[in-house]
């Protein structure tokens, strides 16, 4: 009796891990891209450090264990294009506990204690999920200082950086279709002669 009381004591021990090697991942983390409503919004530098700083701050005393949530790519995507999420992209694949990726894709949220680390391979998102809790810890302070961000601002400059683009690619259009034009003009003019 008491080696199967002692085995189902050690055993959440065996799931778990302090958290530690989750703040290296972050630290480690090739690109930090942040998401609004499905929406990519470009960081500055100081708004990458500030996120850093706070998800490190929040999760320095959590554990991590294998998650019961599983990670379907098209669900998870849909998922994508509401709410605040930030995704940590590598430039080598880790493993731990068997699950290998070369990125993790969360959602942040008020009032949240811990999340589900989602897993991603080649920008795919399947598969088992790690658990991060939190303890006393929430990610309300990430939160308040994503909302605090001006997104309206970003995404009309990227609208006008988007609108120059256009217009170079029009006025590339106008060009070939001139040069054309002159060319099949001298080909009948040559054809006449």
């Amino acid at each position: 009796m008491h080696r199967i009381f002692s085995f189902f004591f050690i055993l959440p021990i065996l799931f778990c891990f302090h958290s530690i090697s989750m703040v290296n991942l972050v630290s480690e983390a090739e690109m930090i891209t942040f998401y609004k409503e499905g929406i990519e919004i470009e960081l500055s530098k100081e708004e990458i450090e500030t996120i850093d700083n706070l998800f490190t701050e929040t999760i320095k005393d959590s554990i991590s264990m294998p998650a019961y949530g599983v990670s379907i790519d098209s669900l998870t995507k849909e998922e994508m294009k509401k709410g605040l999420w930030i995704e940590l992209t590598y430039h080598k694949t880790f493993e731990i506990n068997g699950m290998p990726f070369d990125s993790l894709l969360f959602k942040v949220e008020q009032n949240c204690y811990g999340i589900n680390l989602i897993r991603g391979q080649q920008g795919i998102y399947e598969g088992r999920c790690f658990y991060l809790d939190f303890g006393e810890n929430t990610f309300d302070k990430l939160y308040d200082y994503l909302m605090s961000i001006n997104f309206e601002e970003q995404e009309i400059e990227l609208d006008k950086e988007e609108e120059k683009e256009i217009e170079t690619v029009e006025e590339n259009i106008e060009e070939d279709k001139k040069e054309k034009l002159l060319k099949s003009q001298k080909t009948i003019l040559e054809k006449l002669n």
